[in-house]
């Protein structure tokens, strides 16, 4: 069960993980990350995992018990393709792989009993490059565009900035569909402020971005990263 204590709800998520959940909704990505956080512990020495399904609503901040919805979420997690690649430059050789993010559910009596590929059980065990994304925090996010800016910006933590990101690559890396906000300011409006706004308010960071255009079109952006100051217990 998740606890209080913040050391204690940080999960380390492969930032192909992270990349690769563009498509999901809300409770979806929160619910690949509750479910990934209590397999880690046991990710590599048991085939399977059970949780309860009340405890997953507790880890995601989701007060509803809509059995449906779960089971919805469920299935897109055993739909949605995690790619990566790894390079041997000695070798001048890829060796590439893909895996659903979860590969089996069962849901029966409460209990939530799930698998991963093997693929992704070494992808997922030993990040090398990851984002530690905190659970509690995770909870209070009210958009999966939130949630993915605070994912794609946390691995950056300790640093003054993210990398230059192409613009149409960081669209997908926020899951907006293709065609979808096409023209800037109705991104900016729907999609980019609002999930500032939210990092700001609900994470531990404080965010700001800036751009560079050609010919008045925005080509890169990139995110400012400050972490705020803890506040001292009274």
């Amino acid at each position: 069960m998740i606890r209080a204590e913040k050391s204690e709800t940080v999960l380390k998520k492969h930032v192909a993980a992270i990349h690769c959940s563009t498509g999901l909704t809300l409770i979806q990505r929160k619910m690949s990350n509750a479910l990934l956080f209590h397999a880690f512990p046991n990710l590599m020495t048991e085939e399977e995992h059970t949780i309860t399904i009340s405890q997953i609503c507790k880890i995601i901040g989701y007060n509803s018990y809509n059995y449906e919805l779960i089971k919805s979420s469920l299935r897109a997690l055993m739909t949605t393709l995690i790619e990566w690649n790894v390079t041997n430059e000695d070798l001048q050789s890829e060796d590439w792989s893909a895996s659903t993010i979860i590969s089996g559910v069962r849901l029966a009596d409460n209990h939530c009993t799930y698998s991963y590929s093997p693929h992704i059980k070494r992808l997922l065990s030993n990040p090398s490059i990851y984002g530690q994304i905190n659970l509690i925090i995770q909870a209070q996010f009210k958009s999966s565009y939130g949630l993915a800016l605070y994912e794609n910006c946390v691995r950056y933590k300790g640093l003054s900035s993210t990398k230059w990101m192409d613009y149409l690559v960081f669209r997908k890396l926020m899951g907006v569909e293709e065609g979808k906000y096409h023209i800037f300011r109705d991104f900016k409006k729907r999609v980019l402020d609002r999930a500032v706004l939210e990092v700001n308010t609900y994470s531990d960071l404080s965010v700001e971005y800036e751009l560079k255009t050609e010919k008045r079109n925005v080509k890169l952006i990139r995110f400012l990263i400050q972490q705020k100051e803890k506040k001292e217990k009274s």
